[in-house]
Formats: structure tokens, C-alpha cells, sequence
């Protein structure tokens, strides 16, 4: 039996990836759901060897499905039910077998919210699929940082334990570099801006976090690139890695990013124009300097361009 791997399925296969309504089934269960034929007809192929698993023949079929698996089924003259469509593509910015990173869109979540909508998938779940896709075979990114849901950028994922432990420790000594660009309602002025302040939990407001004297030490440069009447384009370079810190730390100066409803209640943008813009790391490698970069998203290079703020090439 021809194996059914690569890019794309052989002709006379169909390739099925496993989505979250179908992570847990066991594999007679779930290619059922996913063919649309019974089970007793799929324990058949899979006993005839045209069954396949992440680019394996598989007979045991009790073993448990995950999310991107990749069920391959060699067709016998059945009619099998169409593979359900897979989200868009993610950008990828970089991968090289030790990282990948993608440029978030916005309205993406980076992990598993509290709660989420019917079909929501997030950023590491997408990034997941969509290499099972390409690849025929199951990959798990793993995630060790996280974006807010709508802010965009460099979004990072470790392809091995050893990468992602490496880069645990870089991010835990401030050997990672990150670059925000915000567009923000004021102007913090010329000079390069320093905001200190610890952050901890606003307990009147779950979700939201404030400067307070108890909480955890936090430091945030501001840099503006650009300036208008009503608006600023800074550019952030958080010293620490606190939950929202730079969407608080700019709230406390007085000069909250437009359109954060958390922070600012909506106020002068159509959603909070906060962009991870460059990321420098130690490769885990070998601990050379990766450089990336995430292209400033097409939304708020429109608002900008309205508003006469250009970025300095």
C-alpha cells in the first residue's frame, strides 16, 4: 500500500484533520464522524491497512485522537463525506525546525480563553492545523508567551521541549527583546519616556489589571515616532513581562492606547492599534541573535494614514 504523505494526500486518498469537536474520540469513532461511514466498515479499512494515522497505517483503532492529528483514507469506491475547511492560513514570519512565528491577526486568541465562541480556534491551535495541513502529519507548537486577543504581531512557538525550555529561561533573565508600536490619545513628547509602577489585579474590575504600590515591579519605555493633533505613534520596549503592562503602564501616563476598551472605554479607534512589532532573541540553538519582525497590519496602517502619522523607515 502506496503511503499517503507529503504536501497533499495520493490520488484515491482523502485526508481528514482532526478539529476540537472531534479531539478525544477514539479513532474508529472519530473517522467515522469524519467520513460519515460506519464504524464497523472503518475498523475494516483500517484492518486492510487503509487507515492511516499522521502518515502511519494504523490498526489499533482505541488509541485517542488529538487536535491536528492527520487521518488519511485510501479510498475503496465508499462515498466519504467532504474534509470540513480549515481556518486561513496564519503568516508565518519564521521557522527554521527549532521556532515558529507567525504574525497574530487581531480577534485571535493566543491560548484557550475562559470561554469562547462555537468553532473558535486559537492562534496555537490554527498554527497547528494549518502545518498538519501542509505537512500530513500531526505537529504541536508549543506556546510559552501570549498576545491579547486583539493585538497583533510576532507571536513565538517553541517546535521541542529543548527550544522551549531555552527560551523560557532567555525570557525569565531579560535576554528577550520585544518593540511595540501604539497608537495612543496624546502626546508623551519628545523625549524618551520611563513608566514605572507595579502591576497587580484590579480587584473591582476582573479582567483588568492597575499600578499599584503591592504589585509586581514593572518598567516600560515610551519612545514616539510620530505625532498629530489628537494622536501619537510610540514605540514601547517593556523592561518586564507583566499581564496588559503595556496597555496599563500607557492608561497611567495618560496617554492610553486609542480604541482600548478596557483601559481607555473605546475612545478613538475602531479597536486598541497595539502591535508586537519586533522580537530579538537567542536562538536556542546556539544563542545567536534572531531578529523578527511582524509587518504593521493593514487596519492600523489605514487609521495611521488618516491621521498623518507616519512611521520612520
Amino acid at each position: 500500500m502506496s503511503r499517503p504523505t507529503g504536501t497533499a494526500p495520493r490520488p484515491g486518498v482523502v485526508r481528514y484533520l482532526v478539529l476540537p469537536d472531534h479531539a478525544g474520540l477514539r479513532l474508529d469513532q472519530g473517522a467515522a464522524a469524519l467520513t460519515g461511514l460506519p464504524r464497523r466498515r472503518v475498523r475494516a479499512l483500517a484492518a486492510d491497512g487503509c487507515l492511516w494515522l499522521n502518515g502511519k497505517a494504523v490498526r489499533i483503532v482505541s488509541r485517542q485522537l488529538q487536535l491536528a492529528d492527520v487521518v488519511d483514507v485510501v479510498h475503496d469506491g465508499n462515498a466519504l463525506a467532504e474534509p470540513p475547511p480549515i481556518p486561513q492560513p496564519l503568516a508565518i514570519v519564521h521557522e527554521d525546525g527549532w521556532l515558529v512565528a507567525i504574525d497574530k491577526p487581531a480577534g485571535v486568541a493566543s491560548q484557550p480563553p475562559r470561554s469562547r465562541a462555537p468553532g473558535e480556534l486559537t492562534a496555537q491551535e490554527r498554527l497547528a492545523l494549518q502545518l498538519a495541513a501542509r505537512d500530513g502529519r500531526r505537529f504541536e507548537p508549543l506556546l510559552f508567551h501570549r498576545l491579547d486577543r486583539l493585538t497583533t504581531g510576532v507571536l513565538l512557538f517553541a517546535c521541542q521541549h529543548d527550544a522551549a525550555r531555552a527560551l523560557t529561561r532567555a525570557w525569565a533573565e531579560g535576554r528577550a527583546d520585544k518593540r511595540y508600536l501604539a497608537v495612543v490619545r496624546g502626546d508623551p513628547g519628545e523625549t524618551l519616556r520611563v513608566v514605572t509602577g507595579g502591576i497587580a489585579p484590579d480587584a473591582m474590575a476582573p479582567g483588568r489589571f492597575r499600578v499599584s504600590r503591592g504589585g509586581r515591579p514593572a518598567r516600560t519605555e515610551v519612545r514616539r515616532l510620530a505625532a498629530s493633533d489628537e494622536f501619537a505613534l510610540v514605540e514601547v520596549h517593556p523592561l518586564t513581562g507583566r499581564t496588559h503592562q503595556v496597555r496599563v503602564h500607557l492608561a497611567h501616563a495618560g496617554f492610553p492606547v486609542a480604541g482600548d476598551a478596557l483601559y481607555d472605554g473605546g475612545n478613538g479607534g475602531p479597536r486598541p492599534f497595539l502591535h508586537a512589532w519586533r522580537l530579538s532573541i537567542p536562538h536556542p540553538r546556539d544563542a545567536s541573535r534572531l531578529h523578527l519582525e511582524a509587518p504593521v497590519p493593514p487596519d492600523m496602517a489605514a487609521f495611521l494614514a488618516a491621521h498623518g502619522l507616519v512611521l520612520p523607515s
